[in-house]
């Protein structure tokens, strides 16, 4: 199966992808094709992708390092989210203790990953996921005098197992706590925050940022990859071959949701393609964003969907203040400093704290939490 994916990765891409992946709408009508593929438990099984953290397990429990690894102390802490589920987070002081500057660091779902990272693994007996090294991010941080925390999502690493998840449908209410944590601690609620939330972190996040935006009064930049727009990772994206539709994976969800529903305390929740996004949430990200992105990752479709969500950043706001956001795609065929050796997601995940990476990204930050 992974000669499939090397095949359709080597097929399509350089802006193939968009003549063989043609837009759909989100309204579009279920075909004949994709009503089967729904009959036949397609759409069930992502809901229960989705929602039922199959990814938990041993490899997504298990530290693949600590920052004791990369030479740093640190401190085992845990809060609550906004629904009482544990968060469970490293506290990383800085070098300097008077630091006025904070990092926060979130990792992906999906994958068996936590805070440490990942290490090799296939996904679904198919999908391979590259190794990650979160630490050595932490570690680029820490040596340019930030404090960090890095967190577990629920259901992921040392935190709380409770269901439903829902790609930052429900994780938002973690990332609430971890700003209620860092606004509530002595040194951090002084400090500017830089936040580096991934993919499902990132999602929430922007979430969290909207519901709340008293609690990111003091974030000043954003660096983040891998965030998707629900209705073009699942309806569009050439991993379901045009069997995906968002009428009838939402039909799915609210099903599965109505399993959920004595542990769903919050009334900001609705299973639903379309709030699986960061575009929804994009315009109330105000301050600068960093966003490097794996431009031609068969699992999802960047190509179409990273600018689509690169434009509703701090929408609405003047044109000098949304120039200070950057896109970047990341790729073998991208010029320095954002070539990669392929074209696996981890590349984004492993791109800030590369060699290259980590001198866009200080780049960044330098001008935003100096």
């Amino acid at each position: 199966m992974n000669s499939v994916w090397g095949c359709l990765a080597g097929c399509c891409f350089e802006g193939s992808f968009k003549a063989c992946f043609p837009p759909k709408g989100a309204d579009s009508k279920p075909t004949g094709p994709q009503r089967l593929a729904h009959y036949l438990g397609m759409n069930r099984f992502l809901a229960t992708v989705i929602m039922d953290a199959t990814w938990d397990g041993e490899l997504a429990t298990k530290m693949v390092r600590t920052p004791k690894d990369h030479g740093m102390s640190f401190e085992d802490v845990r809060f609550p989210a906004l629904d009482g589920c544990q968060i469970a987070a490293w506290y990383i002081p800085a070098k300097d203790a008077s630091s006025k500057k904070l990092a926060i660091v979130g990792h992906q779902s999906w994958a068996c990953a936590n805070k440490s990272g990942c290490v090799y693994h296939v996904r679904h007996g198919a999908v391979p996921v590259q190794p990650i090294d979160y630490v050595k991010l932490q570690r680029v941080l820490y040596d340019a005098g930030f404090h960090v925390v890095a967190y577990d999502l629920r259901n992921h690493g040392d935190s709380e197992r409770r269901l439903p998840a829902g790609f930052g449908e429900t994780e938002f209410m973690d990332c609430a706590g971890v700003m209620d944590w860092v606004n509530a601690h002595t040194v951090l609620k002084q400090c500017k925050v830089a936040l580096l939330p991934f993919c499902v972190s990132g999602v929430a996040f922007m979430k969290a940022n909207s519901l709340y935006p008293d609690k990111f009064k003091n974030v000043a930049a954003w660096a983040t990859t891998n965030i998707f727009h629900g209705p073009v990772m699942f309806a569009d994206r050439p991993f379901f071959f045009g069997l995906g539709n968002v009428q009838l994976l939402n039909e799915a969800l609210q099903e599965n949701q109505a399993k959920h529903a004595k542990t769903i305390k919050f009334p900001d929740i609705n299973m639903k393609v379309e709030r699986m996004s960061a575009k929804m949430y994009a315009k109330d990200v105000k301050v600068p964003v960093l966003y490097c992105d794996a431009l031609h990752d068969p699992q999802d479709y960047h190509e179409r969907g990273a600018p689509e969500i690169f434009e509703e950043f701090g929408k609405g706001m003047d044109e000098a203040s949304r120039n200070r956001n950057e896109l970047h795609f990341l790729g073998p065929r991208q010029e320095p400093p954002f070539k990669t050796q392929g074209r696996n997601r981890s590349e984004g995940y492993n791109f800030y704290q590369s060699e290259e990476g980590s001198k866009v990204l200080l780049g960044f930050l330098s001008k935003y939490c100096p």
